[in-house]
């Protein structure tokens, strides 16, 4: 049967052309985020304080209301952000990079998701295997979660190619992996990323040294890290880039205020533990402008 809260979720909301709304109809009066998902409910639901409490903060600028819009994909959300139906979107700065470079958005602020400004990603093999090096991955089989996953493929992606490493996709090849190339495959989840390495099926994996800790658990001595990746910030905040001027300033202050307000900061705590919000740091965003050329390339934006 279905639950009382998703029965209430899906009264709440529409599905138009395949992207997923909060009910509220989309006008000059209201603030549309948007997210990337394939669970749309849990996104809406997610997302749905954050917006609401954004809206009421933007009174003054005329916002009345606040609405959620889930996308399906890259592509969807960069259409969703080039033709003015959504707003702001939050998500990992890799991806956002693609976003912006497609819709003319603009990233403009850092979100501290689960207390964290920034993090990044370790390329892990077993302890007593005879990995040491990327160098050594040549010709072996790597695991990494999937095609969007910062730090389980865009992060240790462009570690390997810049260390002048090529990669070749196995998910549908047979044979072994040419000799002179990385093969990888995705597992789909961490789990599954981490158990590949263990028994064998793939030699090394990636993933947050976070997550590689939770997964392990007591194993954690099992496995040799040999490459950490550059940082990134955990998540960020990103305006599509005809936002009006006063509008956009209004946002940015009241996301930039939030921590320190009595109503949003139990909002934020809600929301993934979410800190504050902060500006990106210069050194932080010459970083990602120099990655972008390599995210580009991976996730098919070439410039």
């Amino acid at each position: 049967m279905i639950s009382l809260v998703t029965r209430a979720l899906l009264l709440g909301c529409l599905l138009f052309g395949g992207m997923w709304v909060s009910a509220a109809p989309a006008t000059a009066n209201t603030l549309t985020m948007g997210s990337i998902g394939n669970q749309p409910m849990e996104e809406i639901q997610l997302f749905s304080p954050v917006v609401h409490y954004l809206a009421t903060q933007l009174a003054p600028q005329g916002i009345t209301k606040g609405r959620v819009v889930v996308a399906a994909s890259i592509q969807e959300m960069a259409d969703l952000m080039q033709s003015g139906r959504v707003d702001l979107y939050l998500d990992s700065p890799l991806p956002a990079l693609l976003v912006d470079h497609l819709s003319g958005g603009n990233m403009v602020l850092r979100r501290w998701k689960q207390g964290q400004a920034e993090y990044h990603s370790t390329i892990f093999v077993k302890q007593d295997g005879p990995i040491h090096t990327l160098a050594q991955l040549a010709g072996q089989l790597v695991g990494f979660k999937d095609p969007f996953s910062s730090s389980s493929y865009l992060l240790p992606r462009i570690a390997m190619e810049q260390a002048g490493l090529q990669l070749a996709d196995m998910t549908n090849r047979q044979g072994k992996v040419p000799a002179d190339k990385i093969g990888f495959v995705f597992t789909n989840d961490r789990e599954t990323n981490l158990f590949w390495v263990v028994t064998g099926k793939t030699v090394a994996g990636a993933m947050s040294p976070e997550e590689l800790a939770k997964q392990a658990k007591g194993d954690r001595n099992t496995l040799r890290i040999i490459h950490e990746t550059v940082t990134i910030p955990r998540h960020v905040v990103n305006l599509r880039g005809d936002l009006p001027e006063p509008l956009a300033k209004a946002l940015i202050e009241a996301l930039l205020a939030m921590e320190h307000s009595t109503t949003g900061k139990p909002i934020l705590d809600n929301f993934e533990q979410t800190t504050r919000f902060d500006p990106i740091p210069p050194a932080t965003r010459s970083r990602l402008q120099e990655m972008t050329p390599a995210v580009l390339a991976i996730l098919g934006g070439h410039p």
